[in-house]
């Protein structure tokens, strides 16, 4: 594809980037609006490391429905699968050591593709359409009751990550793994006690249905004048 209207791509340090050929400015709203900040000295849209890919591939397909060129990155293409349940659980029931339920806890609180993370961005959009549909008729209304539940979904991944350290403390006062076991990332799973609650994602990015940053819809291009770059 040449030119296209917007590029999305993976750079070495700053991570997700798009590129907006000139004349757009309703493109590059709707960027900023998805959570992309613009750096000034290579003219290039950034995205946050902490915001969720799922936005992104929004992103894409909502600018592609409205008309404009975009071209992106292959991880860019597809929404990030969510593990199975029932595949965490055999992952249990097989484990050999403390530290293997540990990374399914790890993976249940993943930003990216975890199953808690996921609920609660579920729950708080629910909530928003109770707002948005239904109005607010006080305490027993079905949006608090969502809210509520997704607090609680926070609280559950809070403990989660704590009792995934325990298992760990558990861990390494055994003997050495088996051969062929890897030791588990400590340090990845401090991270994820201390700040992968889902409680984070909704400062870093509101949540949509899909589990998508919030953005406005893009804006129909014919309107605008194109000049690539």
């Amino acid at each position: 594809m040449l030119n296209p209207d917007v590029a999305f791509g993976v750079h070495p340090t700053l991570g997700t980037v798009a590129a907006v050929s000139d004349g757009l400015p309703q493109a590059e709203a709707a960027l900023r609006a998805a959570g992309f900040n613009h750096h000034k000295d290579l003219d290039i849209f950034v995205l946050p490391r902490s915001a969720d890919r799922r936005g992104t591939v929004q992103l894409i397909r909502d600018l592609q429905t409205v008309g404009y060129t975009v071209a992106a990155d292959l991880q860019f293409q597809t929404l990030p699968s969510v593990p199975d349940v029932s595949s965490l659980t055999t992952r249990i029931i097989e484990a050999q050591r403390p530290s293997d339920i540990a990374r399914v806890f790890d993976d249940l609180l993943d930003d990216r593709s975890g199953v808690l993370p996921a609920l609660h961005q579920l729950l708080e959009a629910a909530a928003e359409w109770c707002d948005q549909r239904l109005g607010d008729d006080g305490g027993a209304s079905p949006a608090t009751s969502c809210r509520r539940l997704a607090r609680q979904i926070s609280g559950l991944s809070t403990d989660l990550g704590f009792t995934g350290g325990d298992l760990l403390d558990v861990d390494s006062s055994l003997t050495t793994p088996p051969k062929g076991i890897a030791p588990f990332d400590q340090a990845s799973r401090a991270s994820a006690a201390g700040a992968a609650s889902p409680a984070r994602l909704g400062a870093d990015a509101p949540a949509t249905a899909e589990g998508a940053v919030s953005h406005c819809p893009p804006q129909d291009p014919s309107s605008q004048h194109t000049r690539s770059r």
